[in-house]
């Protein structure tokens, strides 16, 4: 739960820059409101399900799986060089 209202959080951080977007930001990003900052929040959903049919009904199986990660990178120049943040949150398995 909370890491879906976190996720929430973030794309609506993410959706209020984008009008005023700037070719200062790399392709993918949105720059904030009132900021210099580019942030961009992505992310996977990986869903599976496999049916086992066997010739006697009871012994029938079913399997489903689920997992998912999102992802925000945060970007800002500073005095000292540009300044990069990745935080990834998730359960992805390969």
């Amino acid at each position: 739960m909370k890491r879906c209202v976190l996720a929430l959080i973030l794309s609506s951080l993410a959706a209020t820059g984008q009008a005023q977007a700037a070719s200062s930001c790399p392709p993918g990003f949105a720059m904030l409101q009132a900021s210099d900052t580019c942030v961009r929040v992505s992310g996977r959903v990986r869903a599976e399900t496999a049916i086992g049919s066997s010739r006697v009904r009871s012994s029938d199986s079913y399997r489903t799986q689920a997992s998912g990660r999102v992802q925000l990178d945060v970007r800002k120049q500073t005095e000292y060089g540009p300044l990069r943040a990745v935080i990834s949150v998730g359960n992805l398995r390969r």
